[in-house]
């Protein structure tokens, strides 16, 4: 028995060594916290085919969401993680997920029907059309169950804790009813024969409040509108009164699926409020119809979007409509007007009963439109203000195309993917929170007097960065992530890293493209960008992150010139420089060239970032090789997110080193004086020594003094390897005291 329990406590206390000296306990709790206590960011990861398990992820991955019609996951992760997964092979791309609001404004009451009247929706009813037989999802804030209309059917992505019938702020609610609110309500729906479905993507607040979603909710309830609505067979029209700032290409994507199965998407294009003058997506993207306000004179609503983007107008400002109290009020903007396309398009696919595709629905849209404003399509009413148009009309209404097409020379394309118009340069935020003054009078302009907003210039362009050695702010020089950034994992091409226009396109104006390579692609050390690339990527201000596991490099738009070009970042150097074994990181060559020539200036300047653990424990610094000189020269001792940061406007050879590494090299001429001199120096103390002995001591013990305080500055702590040995030791003393130190009985 005695032996048996020795032999169990030895192989125990081994385990004990081995785990104490390779996962020190103090790392360990160290790492949990840091993990514990980094920040969350939302992200949504595109793979390249095959989704991962939710339950095989890492468990710091929360909120994971999988969906069907594209290989995407949502998920919160740590934020030091988003580089570590937009390197996985299987990863196509990884974006941060935005905010998104709705889109309106809430003004006074006014005559419940002239919205009806002005888009002669009275008239296909009496047509007999109220769009019966055709299904709509309305994808908005929740949707309470007015009785004054009826759904065929609903869901929420956030499930039954926040059920589809939940609408707390109103919202949903409104643009239902101006789809599908009965005949007999006083606030009648423009179609309310459509089979409708509430999708619920923001989730449920105080009563009142304005509760903003993600893009990747959208995603989700996207995702249902085409797959499992109307009894799997998906929706024929899809109506999102709701935007957000900068294109996201997932939506993108999820709205092109939408495109192909045959359906219909109409998008407000935002209120203009708050500074935000840039259409919202997706009404932006060529795919979707945009809608913007008007009043009940026709006129241009106030705070309407001015966009070329725009397609057609709709009454927007005053309208009266269901409310979730059980009655009615009155809310204003391009949430209001999209719901009305939506109607007239519902009763074009019934009259059409079911001859026209969603793309000739639209045409006709475009061709039945009273054209308002400057003759032709304009940035104020698209093509013009929707209606119906009778079978009497008809004539009318192909007279005032040939007004309606002025010098446009191209139609909108559902299929035409790389046809978009040129974005602005940048996205304001937008704050499309609903007004609580219902008393205040509708603002309107005059259709003379509207001039569309182009001063988007992005102020980063023109700002001239601080050469490194003039930065002292660590914020100024962090390239960490941002909702601005798109994570990619690049192709390959030989040696070389490549990425394609989409690629680019997923990067909304004034972002960060960031390239992202793993310890598998070691061997890769050029990104090659064609001149059309180049091209974008100076157009639209977009800043090129090179991100490998031990160094960034993020390049400025404005550094690259016309032409097609490099991006080099290697480690086979094409000088020697001094002092390289004493290096404390792998050196790197970084180049730029364009048509296979160096380019030596730089409008702006660029920032580099080496990783280290114990650089900022150990002092250490970066450094630039001065090919003149011949030396090593200072960039920058900043230390953020664990890495040092310097900024230049130049390229070259850098690594990390400790400052002391240079130490001899830049004294060989006190060197040497100081061996001349070492003899008579120790012949000076041994004199003093004999004839002051008590002053030697006192000089010995501040010597002392003075090495146990510099050991005291960078080691308050005992190593986890001390302290793990010296508890095994007394593990090990304690348990052979155990179990071999008593007698036998």
């Amino acid at each position: 028995m005695k032996k048996s329990l020795l032999k169990f406590g030895s192989l125990f206390l081994l385990s004990l060594l081995v785990f104490t000296f390779v996962f020190p306990s103090s790392t360990i709790l160290a790492q949990e916290e840091s993990r514990d206590e980094e920040e969350m960011v939302d992200i949504i990861v595109r793979y390249n085919e095959t989704v991962p398990d939710e339950n095989e992820l890492d468990p710091a991955y929360k909120n994971v969401r999988s969906l069907d019609i594209l290989p995407i996951q949502t998920m919160s992760v740590p934020k030091s993680a988003v580089k570590e997964i937009s390197s996985q092979e299987n990863v196509k791309r990884v974006s941060f997920d935005q905010e998104m609001t709705t889109s309106e404004t809430n003004r006074s009451l006014s005559e419940y029907d002239w919205n009806n009247d002005l888009i002669h929706s009275f008239d296909a009813w009496d047509d007999n059309l109220t769009g019966t037989g055709v299904s709509v999802a309305v994808i908005d804030t929740g949707f309470y169950q007015h009785s004054d209309i009826s759904f065929a059917g609903g869901y929420s992505i956030f499930g039954d804790e926040d059920p589809w019938t939940s609408d707390t702020n109103g919202h949903g609610t409104h643009v239902a009813g101006v789809i599908a609110a009965s005949q007999q309500s006083p606030a009648r729906g423009i179609a309310p024969g459509v089979s409708l479905y509430g999708v619920k993507v923001y989730p449920s607040g105080k009563a009142g409040e304005d509760t903003p979603t993600s893009t990747s909710n959208l995603l989700l309830g996207l995702q249902w509108a085409i797959n499992d609505a109307n009894e799997g067979q998906g929706v024929d029209i899809i109506n999102i009164s709701s935007g957000y700032e900068t294109s996201n290409q997932d939506i993108y994507d999820a709205i092109l699926e939408a495109v192909d199965a045959g359906i219909l998407v109409v998008a407000a294009s935002g209120n203009r409020q708050d500074g935000n003058n840039t259409i919202d997506y997706p009404a932006a993207h060529d795919e979707v119809v945009a809608v913007s306000s008007v009043d009940s004179n026709s006129v241009i609503a106030s705070d309407s979007m001015i966009s070329a983007k725009n397609e057609l107008a709709a009454p927007g400002v005053n309208i009266y409509g269901l409310a979730t109290s059980g009655g009615y009020e009155n809310h204003s903007g391009t949430s209001q007007a999209t719901p009305h396309v939506t109607g007239i398009a519902a009763i074009m696919m019934q009259k059409s009963k079911g001859s026209l595709t969603a793309s000739q629905i639209r045409s006709q849209l475009q061709k039945e439109a009273l054209d308002l404003g400057v003759e032709g399509r304009d940035e104020n009413y698209g093509y013009g203000l929707v209606q119906y148009v009778s079978e009497g009309d008809s004539q009318d209404s192909d007279d005032s195309q040939t007004d309606n097409s002025g010098n446009e020379s191209e139609e909108p394309s559902e299929t035409d993917k790389g046809s978009e118009e040129e974005e602005p340069a940048s996205d304001t935020p937008d704050d499309n929170a609903e007004n609580e003054n219902n008393n205040e009078e509708p603002e309107t302009e005059k259709p003379s007097e509207e001039e569309p907003d182009k001063d988007d210039e992005s102020e980063g362009s023109s700002e001239t960065e601080e050469p490194a050695d003039d930065s002292d702010s660590s914020d100024d020089q962090e390239v960490d992530v941002s909702e601005n950034a798109v994570w990619i994992r690049p192709d390959v091409n030989g040696k070389s890293a490549i990425f394609t226009i989409e690629d680019l396109e997923s990067v909304a104006d004034n972002g960060v493209l960031a390239v992202s390579f793993d310890y598998a692609m070691d061997d890769i050390e050029q990104l090659d960008l064609s001149k059309e690339q180049i091209s974008q990527i100076r157009e639209r201000n977009i800043s090129i992150l090179i991100a490998r596991p031990d160094i960034e490099w993020l390049i400025p738009a404005n550094n690259f010139q016309q032409g097609y070009g490099s991006v080099r970042f290697t480690k086979s150097l094409a000088t020697k420089p001094a002092q390289q074994d004493l290096a404390k990181s792998e050196l790197y060559q970084f180049e730029l060239l364009i048509n296979d020539q160096p380019v030596q200036d730089f409008e702006e300047a660029m920032t580099y970032r080496f990783f280290s653990d114990l650089a900022e424990v150990d002092q250490d610094m970066l450094y630039l090789w001065n090919t003149e000189k011949e030396e090593w020269t200072e960039l920058g001792d900043t230390y953020a997110n664990g890495a040092l940061v310097g900024k230049m406007s130049q390229v070259g050879i850098l690594g990390v080193f400790s400052p002391s590494a240079f130490d001899g090299s830049t004294k060989d001429e006190e060197k040497e004086e100081e061996e001349e001199n070492s003899e008579e120096k120790e012949e000076i103390t041994a004199t003093e020594s004999e004839s002051d002995p008590s002053g030697s001591s006192d000089d010995q013990e501040q010597e002392v003094d003075s090495t146990q305080a510099g050991l005291s500055e960078t080691s308050d702590v005992p190593s986890p390897l001390i302290v793990g040995a010296v508890v095994v030791l007394l593990s090990f003393g304690g348990g052979f005291y155990y179990f071999g130190g008593k007698s036998k009985p």
